[in-house]
């Protein structure tokens, strides 16, 4: 999975970005759902800045053979359809995650803190068992330590990012999907 080192510069924030997951096209399910996601999610254009090393990780799907594919096997549905299936799938998170592991295992350099901001909302209460984020019940979050805030919900527009790092990106994605997590280190 490829992976770039980025400059502090080179992230675009943008506080309007916190407000792209409500607006009149489309509502996330997440919003006011979770405390890593708007509007709970800080903005952390100067949090970040204590940080020294930033690594872009990314995984790149071809969304056009998906839909090829399952287009084949439902003819029924249409390619819209599936793009939206696919969007609410969990296709790539669990490989962008463990290739996060895997960078930070791999990495060499000596680092004191590791903050790592990923792709969709943060999903450690499910994976632990729980069947939604605290957040409803009007009670903490129960693993703040293991928080994740993803880009977007801190303020960091992502597209803005890729494009200005010159990476191919498809907005709204047609032939190929991707997944970002950016590794932030001091």
């Amino acid at each position: 999975m490829p992976s770039i080192e980025v400059m502090y510069k080179d992230l675009t924030f943008d506080k309007r970005v916190q407000t792209f997951c409500i607006n009149p096209q489309f509502r996330c399910p997440n919003y006011g759902h979770s405390w890593a996601c708007p509007p709970e999610a800080p903005y952390m254009e100067n949090n970040l800045l204590r940080y020294s090393k930033f690594f872009l990780i990314y995984a790149k799907f071809n969304l056009a053979a998906y839909v090829e594919k399952q287009k084949r096997k439902h003819p029924k549905r249409s390619r819209k359809q599936i793009r939206n299936r696919f969007y609410t799938k969990s296709l790539l998170r669990d490989e962008l995650e463990q290739e996060v592991i895997h960078f930070l295992k791999e990495y060499s350099e000596s680092y004191d803190q590791c903050f790592i901001l990923w792709d969709g909302h943060c999903r450690i209460c499910e994976q632990k068992g729980y069947t939604g984020c605290a957040y409803d019940q009007n009670s903490p979050c129960r693993f703040p330590e293991k928080m994740r805030y993803s880009m977007e919900a801190v303020g960091i527009h992502v597209t803005n990012m890729v494009k200005n790092l010159n990476l191919p990106i498809e907005w709204p994605p047609q032939n190929f999907s991707y997944r970002f997590a950016l590794i932030c280190l001091r």
